[in-house]
């Protein structure tokens, strides 16, 4: 691990005490990015970034539509620079894909033109998806898939209709078999394949069952999740612990994992949030994580760098929403700036997956005491006999650990007596009941 820190003796002591906060080890989880370059830099260097942060798998989607305009015309030319490029650059490279082919993407239909007025359940949709399998793993032959999601966001673009889910259902009852024998085939490793559901569309009460009627077909239950609000801002930040339980509620069955393949918070004000706010939420997300870590098993975070004005334009006609927050909320979803500036989230991201012993990462703890500038202090600092706590939050828990990870205090007074403490350093961790955690290092003389 390089240490970034000036102070780099207290650095290290910051790190191993944090190391040994509590927090749930990685136990199996895996880790996904949406990686993006920033101006001026190689998709390598893109890689090597999200790398330093942990990253397992890299979620990668295409459309059908792409790979095969219509009617039998592969497009050979994006087939190339797509599928065998990623086929070369990720085996190579060791590195695994969650694959999403969308036959739907959130509000369209992404199948070959002449397949538009097609239903999925139809025999013809089955037979030419079979024919794109082949295609896509004749040219993907080597890279090891976490996982194949077929669709992404189909409930947006099904909303209630009980007809089209069911029809899906049975398109997948087809393809997924099929799926599964063509990947076994070439690497003798049995095949996860789902299809990606809103959170929304998983929890809400007037499509929950729908989703789950399509999910009875697959090997895990894939969604994408970001807080938002009805108009595109963000929730708080504290607003993950819910959510996870609820989305647990629904699908509490370890045999059946949960794959969160997109999670995202923006940081722009314009979304009612900030920098501070999203890495405050990402700090939240693992202690989430942590509460399901037996049935929530992979979560790609999306995503590694903010997208470019032209990027955002793309999309906004893409989907047909010019509204000027949600294209605020695009833009802002990166944990790196576009010039490649890291935001605090990228930090406390780093430091959350060190103190799980996830990877190596370079963790700079002190972007923890920046989420919440002057929210709570600890004085005097050094101390002698007792400290007091000042917080603006109602105090859940107050743990005080020494060099060695030991808990040498537990409990909620804002005053605590110091006088059989030895000198020395410690590190005081307080959890708000609004589940903040606010850490600092104290120093007994």
């Amino acid at each position: 691990m390089r240490l970034t820190n000036k102070n780099t003796l207290l650095l290290f002591f910051i790190l191993t005490t944090y190391n040994l906060l509590g927090q749930t080890p990685k136990m199996g989880r895996v880790l996904g990015w949406q990686i993006d370059t920033a101006q001026n830099e190689t998709f390598d260097q893109a890689v090597l970034q999200a790398s330093n942060v942990c990253m397992e798998a890299s979620h990668v989607s295409f459309a059908w539509s792409e790979i095969e305009p219509a009617n039998g015309n592969f497009d050979m030319n994006f087939i190339h620079n797509n599928l065998d490029l990623a086929n070369n650059f990720y085996s190579t490279n060791q590195i695994k894909i969650e694959l999403q082919i969308s036959t739907i993407n959130t509000t369209t239909k992404e199948t070959p033109y002449d397949l538009q007025n097609i239903a999925f359940d139809n025999p013809t949709m089955i037979s030419r998806f079979k024919i794109l399998l082949d295609t896509l793993f004749q040219h993907m032959p080597d890279v090891e898939l976490i996982a194949l999601n077929i669709g992404n966001e189909s409930d947006v673009y099904f909303g209630t209709s009980s007809n089209q889910y069911q029809a899906y259902k049975t398109f997948l009852d087809s393809v997924i078999p099929y799926a599964k024998q063509k990947y076994f085939a070439l690497h003798g490793t049995n095949l996860k394949v789902g299809t990606t559901f809103t959170f929304e569309g998983l929890t809400s009460s007037s499509t929950s069952s729908l989703c789950h009627l399509v999910n009875n077909s697959t090997d895990m239950v894939s969604t994408t999740y970001y807080p938002l609000n009805p108009d595109f801002t963000m929730g708080p930040p504290n607003i993950v612990f819910n959510h996870f339980n609820n989305l647990i509620n629904q699908y509490n069955n370890p045999s059946k994992p949960i794959y969160i393949v997109e999670l995202g918070y923006a940081s722009s004000l314009q979304c009612n949030s900030s920098e501070n706010q999203q890495a405050q939420f990402y700090q939240n997300v693992f202690e989430a994580w942590d509460n399901h870590s037996d049935i929530i098993r992979y979560i790609s975070f999306f995503k590694l760098t903010d997208w470019s004005q032209e990027q955002v334009n793309y999309f906004a006609n893409y989907y047909g929403i010019t509204d000027p927050i949600f294209l605020e909320f695009l833009r802002t979803l990166g944990v790196r700036e576009n010039n490649g500036n890291h935001k605090p989230a990228f930090d406390i991201i780093a430091c959350e997956l060190f103190s799980r012993n996830w990877c190596t990462t370079d963790c700079v703890i002190g972007s923890t005491d920046d989420l919440q500038p002057n929210m709570m202090t600890i004085f005097p600092n050094p101390a002698e006999n007792k400290i007091f706590i000042k917080i603006k939050h109602p105090i859940k828990s107050i743990k005080i650990y020494n060099f060695s990870g030991q808990i040498l205090y537990r409990g909620k007074k804002k005053i605590i007596n110091l006088e059989k403490f030895p000198n020395g350093f410690y590190m005081v961790k307080v959890k708000t009941k609004n589940n903040h955690i606010f850490i600092r290092k104290l120093i007994k003389n």
